[in-house]
């Protein structure tokens, strides 16, 4: 046994030093991404078939991300028939199967078991005045979008806007279409004229909740991704919202949203419009903003609620002076751990025998999720109860994979550091989730000492996303990296920068996966190229977010010849 140990040892370092020599890599793990909903009959179906397909060009790992994973106490019986089945297959094809755990950035699944553990940025001093029994927000005049129904016009001009983009060419005063009232803005020729934007400034009050929104028509829009309803913070140019998508190519008047903080901006600009059109139409109307008074309010000791008097000088108590807060559709649409904005916020409400009076003003504060994608929110990364979720949910996923290997699903934290349970430990968003994703190692560690561990590259990686700035961080994500033990594994997906990355990672002692293929672009031997040299990249992942697997065996065939 020994003897086999030691040249098992002595391959290993050969083939270590055949990578350090500039020789190309060998994949010893070679592994297809399958996203998969196992409730469903038909998707475990499509899992067995893509098991036995991976098994029979030589790949010899699955990574499953199911976000049933996330809350396998609730499932039926015939989730686990399902998973039953897979696991066989994965046995006759002698392919492993990798568990997608640790929903750290896209957290809804995680949040299901509590909303209110979403990652909150605060809402401070709102003005509301009481009217009889409830409290009500006084929004400010000022803070709305001049000429938001885009009647007033001079010519293909649309007043009250500061910049218009190619007016009578680009964008259009269309006379004959719109949404509500009679006219609406039409951006067209969109080879010539590929950026169409409105855009205005307003004044707003900082640390509130504001919805953007208009509405959208579309024909033949191309990309569809090109729209976006954009606020920035004039000081510093802060980008504020980060709306990505939400149209369809050809459809009626449609209403799109989003929903942000102005953080500590006076003066935001707004846009509406397209970034890189290329043909077909827009039309939007109706352009609107809002503030929002206690819709999605979270509650939790991290993010408290605060009602005091005008002049700051009396802080009242929920539940004496005021009935207890809660919106009761916090994280409930369509389904538990999924947030949206448009309804009414919870009601602020004296009780019969409290010191506010009818007729007083009130400072009211509070914190509320941030959505990203349209629909994703991040769990906060300092909450006890998070990691008492993280743990259930291990334990769980391994009573039913019993896997040798966790792939942790850190992945594009958008939102962090806001909540006073983070702010209250004086770290930056970098060493927040640096201890973060040592604790779920840990926690992999406790559970399992001899399984593997992969995480996501990108929140790790300082030519990737662990930067300055990283869109809604509150502060820089640098120092992430620092929470990694060399005996994770990355799974790295930075094709853009891969051998800046590849080197990044290899010099601090991590095992690496290529995550290659993304839907139609052939970039093989672009990472092979990358990897040459590299210590230590011993795996290659075919890895689709559209669930194309039309490649899956040319992939198989290239990863053989690099054996």
């Amino acid at each position: 046994m020994k003897m086999f140990q030691g040249l098992v040892l002595l391959l290993a370092g050969l083939a270590g030093a055949a990578q350090a020599a500039g020789l190309g890599p060998r994949y010893e793990r070679r592994w297809v991404w399958v996203m998969a909903n196992l409730m469903v009959e038909a998707e475990a179906d499509r899992v067995v078939a893509l098991i036995e397909r991976a098994g029979r060009d030589d790949y010899n790992g699955v990574v499953i991300s199911d976000y049933k994973l996330n809350f396998l106490g609730r499932m039926p019986a015939h989730y686990f028939q399902h998973v039953d089945r897979v696991k066989a297959a994965a046995v006759r094809a002698e392919v492993e199967i990798i568990p997608g755990i640790f929903p750290i950035g896209y957290s809804n699944g995680l949040l299901s078991h509590d909303v209110n553990l979403a990652e909150g940025m605060p809402v401070v001093d709102a003005p509301f005045v009481v009217r009889g029994r409830d409290a009500v927000l006084q929004p400010d005049p000022a803070a709305r979008i001049k000429n938001g129904d885009l009647e007033e016009t001079k010519g293909d001009v649309f007043v009250g806007f500061g910049y218009q983009d190619a007016p009578g060419k680009g964008t259009v005063a269309d006379r004959q279409v719109a949404h509500g009232g009679t006219t609406s803005c039409r951006m067209q020729d969109l080879g010539s004229t590929p950026v169409c934007r409105l855009i205005q400034s307003v004044k707003v009050r900082p640390h509130a909740c504001y919805r953007l929104s208009c509405w959208a028509k579309t024909q033949d829009l191309a990309p569809t991704g090109a729209f976006r309803l954009l606020a920035i913070g004039k000081q510093g140019d802060r980008p504020l919202t980060f709306h990505e998508g939400g149209l369809e190519p050809s459809r009626d008047w449609t209403r799109v949203e989003v929903v942000f903080n102005s953080q500590d901006q006076t003066e935001v600009n707004l846009y509406a419009g397209l970034w890189g059109g290329k043909s077909g139409t827009l039309w939007i109307d109706d352009l609107a903003l809002e503030e929002m008074a206690l819709v999605n309010v979270l509650r939790r000791d991290g993010c408290p609620l605060a009602v005091a008097s005008a002049d700051g000088k009396t802080n009242y108590v929920e539940g004496k002076d005021f009935e207890p807060v809660r919106d009761p559709k916090l994280g409930q649409v369509t389904y538990e751990g999924e947030y949206e904005f448009n309804h009414d916020g919870a009601p602020l409400r004296l009780t019969s025998g409290s010191r506010i009076h009818d007729g007083d003003a009130l400072k009211v504060s509070w914190y509320h999720p941030v959505l990203v994608l349209g629909s994703y929110a991040a769990c906060c990364l300092s909450e006890p109860r998070v990691y008492d979720l993280l743990k259930d949910q291990a334990r769980r996923v391994d009573d039913l994979y019993h896997p040798r290997t966790f792939f942790m699903q850190h992945d594009e934290l958008r939102v962090a550091n806001w909540c006073r349970a983070c702010r209250s430990r004086n770290l930056t968003p970098g060493a927040l989730l640096a201890d973060n994703a040592r604790r779920c190692t840990q926690i992999l560690r406790d559970l399992r000492p001899d399984a593997g561990v992969v995480v996501w590259s990108d929140m790790f990686d300082p030519t990737h996303n662990a930067v300055k700035d990283y869109y809604l961080a509150n502060g820089t994500l640098e120092g992430s990296w620092e929470g990694l033990a060399p005996s994770v594994a990355i799974a790295n997906w930075n094709a853009g920068k891969a051998k800046a990355s590849l080197d990044f990672f290899a010099a601090r002692g991590h095992a690496q996966v290529l995550a290659g293929y993304y839907d139609g672009d052939d970039n093989f031997s672009t990472w092979n190229a990358a990897a040459r040299g590299v210590p230590k990249v011993d795996g290659f992942m075919y890895t689709t977010w559209q669930n194309r697997y039309d490649d899956l065996e040319r992939y198989g065939r290239l990863l053989r010849e690099a054996k």
